[in-house]
């Protein structure tokens, strides 16, 4: 058992997953705190997860853990946000909830994949997957109940492997 602040989380893992049981919206952003604690230039991260599940939040504590102070706010109308971090690099962070013209998205969202300096968090990228390096971390969020998230880790290679590595 890992406790991170008030409440409890039960942890149990595997080879590649990390399994993770949030039991309120501060645990969760706590959680996304220590990821963003763990995370090296470039990575890219994928938020899997129903609407309202917690992913904005999760990215809220990813944020605070790079050092970022500014306001993160949900870029669903807006599709893309990008926050500077004090060491240089920058988070980007898209939504893609209900796009529509995917060919709009891909040149930018491939520009930020293909940069070294820039961490990319993209919520419902499902039809971007094709798109994406193959090394990634996601994580998938699902609703157990009002307060309670699984929150399920996933690494597809030996960078976003490193961050579960760091978080057990």
């Amino acid at each position: 058992m890992i406790c991170l602040g008030a409440g409890t989380m039960e942890s149990m893992h595997t080879d590649q997953k990390l399994h993770i049981l949030s039991t309120s919206s501060e645990q969760s952003f706590e959680i996304g705190e220590r990821i963003g604690g763990s995370l090296q230039s470039g990575q890219l991260i994928e938020l899997v997860g129903d609407l309202g599940g917690g992913k904005t939040i999760l990215v809220k504590g990813i944020a605070t853990g790079l050092g970022i102070t500014k306001t993160i706010t949900s870029p669903t109308f807006s599709i893309q946000r990008s926050y500077e971090l004090p060491d240089g690099g920058v988070l980007e962070h898209f939504d893609l909830y209900r796009l529509e013209d995917q060919d709009m998205v891909v040149n930018e969202l491939t520009e930020y994949l293909q940069d070294p300096c820039a961490t990319v968090a993209i919520e419902w990228s499902k039809p971007f997957v094709g798109h994406m390096r193959p090394d990634r971390l996601i994580i998938e969020v699902s609703w157990k109940s009002e307060n309670d998230r699984s929150i399920v880790l996933s690494a597809t290679g030996p960078q976003s492997q490193r961050i579960i590595e760091a978080l057990r």
